[in-house]
């Protein structure tokens, strides 16, 4: 029914009777008009005078006698959404709109005191009320999901009379609140009046700019219908209250309205958002309004049916009990509070952490408490990066991330997020991906084939076919499978510093982690490039290395090399360093691995980091930044070198290569290529290098800028102490950067590098920045 802006008449709207036409006239004109014959049994009903029409076989009917005063273009567009959801999902379960044997789907028949009552005919819909069922945590998901699924038909349908004000639409709150002045108990009636004032204040006008859709309208427990054993929803009924509203709030009623009458209502509640959810996603601005709008449609539901009690003589006893359930559920929700509230609704629906003024003003986890927690249950003495403050991170957008607080810090350290953290190409790829398949590649699909033949096409020469792992140590340690299982040698080279995995396998090929002189027999260590202050950096010239591995029996399997030789310290390495060292290795019958896992696409300004070497390997890992967070790790190489493995050993990976990991890459080679990061790597990586190099010519500290494409190194050293590394100092530098909201990392043998490794869509605005914060650093800390 149409309502009138003015109290006035919306108060003369509350206390309008239903009709209460004589069965036996009812029943004359249902077999004159529709030619239906049945015992007709009266349904309750709030407007409308509802009746079932009970055959022998049982109830085959449903009648509703509408007021005199109701709009006939309302009723129209509720008969046309019922027909759109059935024409657009057939099987929902919704009355079908029973015509006239003249193909009318309504009869108007004068009233007494004027105007016509409308009468709407619908077939039966089978089930009984979910308020007589046992509502389990199943069932509540069910009606959740199965009112996602009613909104989705709903999708698409208009109708003009679709705008009318309606009673029941919780943004009529402003004109309902004289209702509430009928509630005898004084502080519920108060508690009514406060909470429809703060929803007119503060919700009211957050709601116009959320999505909007043709709803249901009214989702209670006994509008939804279900059935079975255990229980299902199978459809819902009355759509008297159909309007164009925000569509959250067609889950809010669906909140309010499904748990009365339970123990712990909104626990029930978030189950029903859950389900919703999981079929129709929330944003956040609707999550963050559920628990407001919940609490309005209870208070604006008590304030009606007291003031109907008050005002209208008809059927005063139950909304008077009803009023009752409204006040034990208001009770209920207030003992959980705003903050409990969506506390519970992020655990149900597994939300992300909130930052502290996130939705419904809940905080985070307190980042001390979190800390004590992560101590007790993880491992004892489990690295954090700022140890004196570490960095509770609760959201990613681009090159930056978000703390508990709300506090915005550019990352130029990590590069797992290669595209940018959560890009919406890769994000949206991820979950449709996850929302239809996630299996093993002893399956055929689409993705893994197609992930390969694009990396493949990235590669020089014969490097052609892939193996995928699910990180980047799993790779390096697979590629030393391959290659000792090729040359049938198990000697290695690394350069002194290297970091190369975690695994059995990588840890002994990885010097940089590895306790003084505690280096496998098999593993020699090679001189790596040195940097610019012409530090020793350990090891033995290639020949030599060689030549002990031999010498000890083991023979030489494979040099593996961090084409940025980031452990050794970011380091520059002179032209002819790497290919000199792949052909002695070569030589000496070996197999040359170019571990790309920090490396590769595109970070050094090229696609792959070794291709700046002039180099072409016999195995290339990839890694970290393959799937812009998602665990995928690959090892590319020849045919040869595959088959001999295949001939040698079998290997597989639960999880490698799975469709979702695929999809992921796919979105990340997308990304980099419709955005040219590669290219923008090269040149804001070009920019930001000679910025450091101005900043070194400033401070004495930093003794070397190093590096290319968006992975650099800055050096600090003591100048009053023979240039010795600045240890302590470097950290110092790390943690005044992070307090001024910049991230870097700390690399190299005397942890005295600061390392620089934003994410690929980094700009020379945030170059900028970092300088500026880095200048600040350095002036404090040394």
């Amino acid at each position: 029914m149409l309502m009138d802006h003015n109290t006035d008449s919306a108060l003369q709207f509350v206390h309008s009777a239903r009709p209460a036409l004589a069965h036996d006239d009812v029943a004359e004109l249902l077999a004159a008009r529709w030619g239906i014959s049945g015992e007709l049994v009266d349904a309750g009903g709030d407007r409308d005078q509802n009746l079932f029409v009970t055959a022998a076989e049982g109830p085959s009917f449903f009648v509703k006698v509408g007021q005199p005063g109701e709009d006939p273009g309302v009723l129209d567009m509720q008969l046309a959404a019922l027909r759109h959801v059935a024409q657009h999902d057939p099987g929902i379960g919704v009355p079908e709109v029973i015509s006239t044997a003249d193909g009318d789907p309504m009869y108007a028949l004068p009233a007494d005191g004027g105007g016509e009552h409308r009468l709407r005919v619908f077939r039966f819909v089978p089930g009984r009320p979910v308020s007589r069922h046992e509502r389990t945590p199943a069932l509540m998901r069910d009606v959740g999901a199965r009112l996602a699924r009613l909104d989705r038909a709903l999708r698409g349908f208009f109708h003009p009379h679709a705008l009318h004000r309606l009673l029941w639409d919780v943004r009529e709150a402003p004109a309902i609140r004289a209702c509430a002045f009928d509630i005898p108990d004084a502080g519920m009636r108060d508690r009514v009046l406060g909470i429809l004032d703060d929803f007119s204040a503060d919700v009211l006008p957050r709601l116009a700019g959320l999505r909007s859709q043709v709803i249901h309208g009214d989702v209670t427990a006994d509008n939804t219908l279900a059935a079975g054993d255990p229980p299902a929803v199978t459809g819902f009924i009355d759509f008297g209250d159909v309007v164009q509203a925000p569509l959250v709030q067609e889950l809010a009623v669906a909140m309010a309205d499904t748990p009365y009458g339970l123990d712990a209502p909104w626990e029930a509640a978030c189950q029903v958002a859950a389900g919703f959810d999981e079929r129709l996603p929330l944003e956040d601005e609707e999550l963050s309004l559920l628990w407001d709008l919940a609490l309005a449609r209870v208070a604006l539901t008590a304030a009606v049916l007291a003031s109907r009690a008050a005002g209208r003589a008809e059927g005063t006893g139950s909304m008077a009990g009803i009023v009752g359930e409204c006040r034990r559920q208001l009770e209920a929700f207030d003992a959980v509070g705003r903050a409990g509230a969506f506390a519970a609704l992020r655990r149900t629906l597994r939300l992300p952490e909130p930052v502290a003024a996130g939705p419904c003003g809940a905080s985070a986890q307190p980042t001390e408490a979190l800390r004590r927690q992560r101590d007790e249950r993880l491992m004892p003495g489990l690295a954090l990066f700022y140890p004196e403050a570490p960095l509770h991170a609760v959201r990613g957008e681009g090159v930056w991330m978000i703390d508990a607080g709300g506090g915005r810090h550019l990352d130029c350290y990590n590069n797992v997020p290669h595209v940018g953290h959560c890009h919406p190409h890769v994000v949206n790829a991820v979950a449709r991906q996850t929302a239809a398949l996630n299996t093993n590649t002893r399956y055929l699909y689409d993705s893994v084939t197609e992930y390969a033949e694009r990396l493949a096409g990235k590669m020089p020469g014969e490097l052609g076919v892939a193996l995928f792992v699910n990180s980047g140590s799993e790779a390096n340690d697979l590629a030393w499978r391959m290659a000792a299982a090729y040359t049938g040698r198990r000697g290695a080279l690394v350069t002194a510093g290297a970091y190369h995995g975690c695994t059995a396998a990588t840890a002994a090929l990885s010097p940089s982690d590895a306790p003084e002189g505690d280096i496998p027999e098999h593993v020699r260590m090679v001189v790596p490039p040195a940097g610019l202050t012409g530090r020793p950096r350990g090891g033995e010239p290639a020949a030599a290395a060689i030549a002990a591995l031999d010498a000890g029996g083991f023979g030489t399997a494979a040099v593996m090399v961090d084409s940025t030789f980031a452990s050794d310290g970011i380091l520059d390495a002179p032209e002819g360093y790497m290919a000199d060292l792949f052909a002695q290795v070569r030589d000496a019958g070996g197999l040359c691995i170019a571990d790309e896992v920090q490396a590769g696409f595109g970070r050094l300004g090229k696609f792959w980091g070794f291709e700046a070497h002039g180099v072409v390997p016999d195995i290339v890992t990839l890694g970290k930044p393959a799937g812009n967070g998602y665990p995928l790790a690959a090892v590319v190489t020849t045919p040869e070198v595959m088959a001999a493995f295949a001939q040698r050993r079998d290997y597989f990976s639960t999880f490698g290569g799975n469709p979702v990991a695929c999809t992921a890459g796919l979105a990340v080679l997308d990304v980099i290529e419709r955005e040219d990061l590669c290219r923008r790597a090269a040149t804001v990586g070009s920019y930001l290098r000679q910025r450091l190099a101005e900043l070194g010519r400033r401070h004495a500290a930093i003794a070397d800028v190093r590096g290319s494409g968006l992975f650099l190194g800055v050096e600090l050293s003591r100048p009053r102490d023979d240039g010795a590394p600045a240890t302590e100092e470097t950290a110092a530098v790390a943690l005044a950067l992070r307090r001024d909201g910049v991230l870097v990392g700390i690399e190299g043998p005397g942890a005295n590098v600061l390392k620089i490794r934003p994410p690929l869509v980094f700009r020379e605005e945030h170059a900028d920045r970092f300088v500026a914060a880095l200048d600040r650093a350095v002036a404090a800390a040394m």
